[in-house]
C-alpha cells in the first residue's frame, strides 16, 4: 500500500488499527482504488483471490458434476458418443425423463410468478386508517372545510375570521391528519409502479432471464441474480446468474456469511478488456492480452482483505484474469455507513454489501449451500431407465440381426461371392453344397426373448420418477375428463404440494431481489430522478425521497403469491360462489365477492359488469337516527346555553335593581334628615 494512505494509529492494547477518517477516504473513493496499491499488495491479494477460488469450486465437485449432466441432458447436447458395450455401437438412447420434468414445472411456474408486467406488489405494513393531528388537551385537532372548529359552551363551533359560528346542518367535524388515511396505499401503488417499470420497461430482458432462471432453477436447484445501480449508465441492473458461474464454498449458511463469492466472467474477449482499460475500468496493465486472441476468464470475487493492516479485513471486490493471475480492479465494497465502530473508537466490523439473490428449488439434505434440483432427484432414475430401455433394444437388435457359427469343413462361397453371404427379402442363393451338408454345417446361435420382468421393472421405476418429479397425468391433461369437478381439482391441489413448496422459496428471491432493487433506487437517487417520478407516474403528489425511503417500515416490495395456476385461481372463484347465501344473510359484501368471482377467472374491467355499490338500508337508517341524535344533542345544548344567557341576563336586572332600590332608599333617608 502507499505510504501517504497509511495513517496507523495505536489502539488501548499497543496494536496498531486504522483510524476512522482513513476508512471513510476508502469508503468514498468511486471506482478503481489498485493504482493506490503497490505490486507487493496487489501480487498478494491476486494470489489470495485465486487460492480462495479454487478452494470453494473444489467444495462443490459433486453437485457441480451432476448439475452439468443435467444442463447437458436439457440441451440433449451429447455430441458424438458411441457406447462400446456390448458391442462397438451400442444403442444409447437416453429417456427424456428431466426434459418433460423440468418442461412441466416452467409451464406452471412462469406464468403464475410474472403475471403480465406486475411483478412486484408493495405491502402495506401495519393500520392504513391515517394519522391525526392531536392538540395540546390531547384531543384530534378538527375542522370543517379547512377552518379550524373548537369547542364552545353551546357546542363545536367553526373559528371563522368573524368569530366562532355553529356548525351547518349535517356538516360534521373532520381531523386534521398529519397523514390522510389510504395514504400508505397510495405510497405503495406509486413505489409498484415505478418498480414494475424499471423490471419491464427499463431493465434489458429482465423477463426473458427470468424465464431462463425458473426453467434452469428446476433442473439443478439454484440460481442467482445481481442487483445493482450501474454508474456508467446510470441504469438499475438486475441480472441472471447462472449457479454454475457463481462460486461460493458449500459449506456457507448463506451468501452474507460466505467467506468470499466468486463471478465467474466467462468469454470476455482481449478487446473488450482493453476496451474496458481505455475507459478507466480496468487499470492499465499488459498481461499479454496482444499475443492472445482467445476469450479470457475473470474472476469477480467479493472478499475480504486487511489493507490497512489493522487485524480487521475489510470488503473488497477484486477483478482477477485467472489465465495470468493480474488483478485488473479493486473497489471498495461498502460505504461509509457500514463501518462499525467499537466504544473505544476502534473499528470492529465493517458490513459488506452483496449484491446477489439466491432462488432455490429444494433445500440440500445435508443443508449444503447449493441446492438440489430435479437433476439431483432423477439422476438413478434416469440412469436405470437408460440401461433397460437399451438392452431391450440391444437384445432386439441381435435377434433380428441372428447368427451363429459355420463348420470351417463347409465351403459354401461361390464365384463372385464373399466368406459371408446377406440376403435381401424373397432372395434365395445357391450353393455348392448339399442340403445336408449345409443343416450339418451351420448353426444358428438362439437369442433368449427380453424377459416381462424387464417390462415391468421399467414401467415400476417410470412410474416412481414420475412421482418424484409430480409429472401427473392430471396435472398434464391427458387424464380423463368423467370425473367430477370436485374431485379433479382435488387432485390437482394434491399433486401442486411439491411445488406449491417451491413456488413460495420463489417468491421468497424475488421478495429478496426486490428489497435490494428498492434500497438502490432509494440510495442512487439524483435530482433528476425526482422529475422522472413525477412525469412517470403524472402523480404532482408523487415524492420520490419520501416514497423510497428505506428507513420507514411503512411498505415493503413482495411479490405476489396468492395463486399458483389458474385451476387454483377457479376453485376459489367456485366456492366463494357456494357461499353466496351465508355471505348474503350475515351482511357481507356481495359485490365484492362477485368481483373477486370474476377476477379468478381473468375477466377484465370487473367493475363495469357490477352494479355501483347501494347503501345499506339498515345501515343508512342507523346513520339517520344517529345524525338525528347528534342533531338533537346540540340543539339541547343550544337551548340550555339560551336558558343560561337568559338567566345571568336577568340576574345581571335583579342586581341592577337592587343597587337602584338602595340608591332610592339613601336617598329618601338624605331627604328626611334634610328637613
Amino acid at each position: 500500500m502507499d505510504e501517504d494512505m497509511e495513517q496507523p494509529v495505536v489502539d488501548s492494547a499497543g496494536g496498531e488499527v486504522a483510524s476512522v477518517p482513513l476508512l471513510l477516504q476508502l469508503a468514498q473513493i468511486e471506482g478503481d482504488i489498485s493504482g493506490e496499491l503497490d505490486a507487493e499488495t496487489l501480487a498478494k491479494l491476486g494470489a489470495q483471490v485465486k487460492e480462495d477460488y479454487d478452494r470453494d469450486l473444489q467444495s462443490r465437485d459433486e453437485w457441480e458434476k451432476v448439475a452439468k449432466d443435467g444442463l447437458r441432458a436439457l440441451s440433449q447436447d451429447y455430441g458424438s458418443e458411441a457406447k462400446d458395450f456390448p458391442w462397438p455401437g451400442a444403442s444409447n438412447v437416453r429417456y427424456p425423463l428431466l426434459i418433460a420434468a423440468v418442461q412441466q414445472f416452467n409451464a406452471r411456474a412462469y406464468p403464475a410468478i410474472i403475471k403480465g408486467d406486475e411483478a412486484v406488489t408493495v405491502k402495506v405494513v401495519g393500520a392504513d386508517k391515517g394519522m391525526p393531528q392531536f392538540g395540546l388537551d390531547g384531543q384530534p385537532v378538527l375542522q370543517v372545510q379547512g377552518m379550524p372548529v373548537a369547542m364552545t359552551p353551546a357546542g363545536p363551533a367553526v373559528m371563522t375570521p368573524q368569530g366562532p359560528q355553529p356548525l351547518p346542518d349535517g356538516v360534521q367535524p373532520e381531523p386534521v391528519w398529519l397523514r390522510e388515511p389510504g395514504a400508505k396505499a397510495k405510497r405503495a401503488k406509486r413505489v409498484a409502479d415505478l418498480m414494475n417499470a424499471t423490471l419491464f420497461y427499463r431493465m434489458d430482458n429482465w423477463e426473458g432471464e427470468t424465464d431462463a432462471l425458473v426453467s434452469q432453477l428446476a433442473a439443478i436447484g439454484v440460481e442467482f441474480r445481481k442487483v445493482w445501480f450501474d454508474p456508467m449508465t446510470g441504469e438499475h441492473r438486475s441480472v441472471f446468474v447462472p449457479a454454475l458461474n457463481l462460486v461460493v464454498n458449500n459449506e456457507a449458511k448463506s451468501l452474507e456469511s460466505a467467506p468470499q463469492v466468486t463471478e465467474r466472467l466467462e468469454g470476455v474477449f482481449p478487446h473488450e478488456i482493453r476496451r474496458d482499460q481505455l475507459i478507466g475500468l480496468y487499470r492499465d496493465v499488459d498481461f499479454g492480452l496482444d499475443e492472445d486472441k482467445e476469450p479470457r476468464l475473470l474472476l469477480e470475487q467479493y472478499c475480504r482483505f486487511d489493507l490497512d493492516r489493522d487485524g480487521v479485513p475489510e470488503p473488497y471486490i477484486v477483478t482477477l484474469d485467472d489465465k495470468s493471475g493480474t488483478v485488473l480492479r479493486v473497489i471498495a465494497n461498502f460505504g461509509p455507513e457500514d463501518i462499525r465502530v467499537t466504544q473505544d473508537g476502534a473499528v470492529g466490523y465493517i458490513e459488506p454489501r452483496c449484491p446477489y439473490v439466491k432462488y432455490e428449488f429444494m433445500p440440500h439434505p445435508e443443508a449444503k449451500f447449493y441446492n438440489i434440483g430435479l437433476a439431483h432427484i432423477l439422476h438413478q432414475y434416469g440412469e436405470v431407465i437408460n440401461t433397460l430401455i437399451n438392452q431391450m433394444i440391444d437384445g432386439n437388435t441381435a435377434a433380428t440381426a441372428g447368427g451363429g457359427f459355420i463348420g470351417s469343413g463347409l465351403r459354401i462361397q461361390g464365384q463372385g461371392q464373399s466368406s459371408s453371404i446377406r440376403f435381401r427379402p424373397g432372395e434365395y442363393k445357391t450353393v455348392p453344397v448339399s442340403g445336408a451338408a449345409l443343416r450339418d454345417g451351420i448353426y444358428e446361435r438362439t437369442f433368449p426373448q427380453i424377459n416381462a420382468v424387464m417390462f415391468n421393472l421399467l414401467d415400476l421405476i417410470l412410474g416412481a420418477a414420475k412421482e418424484m418429479a409430480s409429472i401427473k397425468d392430471v396435472l398434464t391433461g391427458d387424464a380423463s375428463n368423467n370425473g367430477q369437478v370436485g374431485t379433479t381439482l382435488a387432485l390437482i391441489e394434491q399433486g401442486l404440494q411439491v411445488f406449491t413448496a417451491v413456488y413460495k422459496r420463489i417468491y421468497r428471491g424475488l421478495r429478496n431481489e426486490f428489497a435490494k432493487l428498492f434500497a438502490n433506487m432509494g440510495r442512487y437517487a439524483t435530482e433528476a430522478t425526482q422529475q422522472d417520478y413525477v412525469e412517470l407516474l403524472d402523480d404532482p403528489a408523487a415524492d420520490f425521497a419520501k416514497d423510497f425511503n428505506a428507513a420507514d417500515q411503512d411498505i415493503r416490495p413482495v411479490s405476489d403469491p396468492t395463486a399458483v395456476t389458474k385451476q387454483q385461481k377457479l376453485a376459489r372463484g367456485q366456492f366463494i360462489l357456494q357461499t353466496l347465501q351465508p355471505l348474503q344473510l350475515a351482511g357481507g359484501d356481495i359485490r365484492e365477492a362477485m368481483r373477486r368471482v370474476y377476477e379468478s377467472a381473468d375477466i377484465e374491467d370487473v367493475d363495469k359488469l357490477l352494479p355501483q355499490p347501494q347503501p345499506n338500508p339498515a345501515q343508512e337508517m342507523a346513520m339517520q337516527l344517529d345524525m338525528a341524535g347528534k342533531q338533537a344533542d346540540i340543539e339541547a345544548k343550544q337551548a340550555k346555553a339560551r336558558r343560561d344567557d337568559a338567566e345571568a341576563q336577568a340576574t345581571v336586572v335583579d342586581s341592577g335593581l337592587t343597587v337602584a332600590q338602595a340608591q332610592i332608599g339613601a336617598m329618601t333617608a338624605g331627604y328626611s334628615d334634610a328637613a
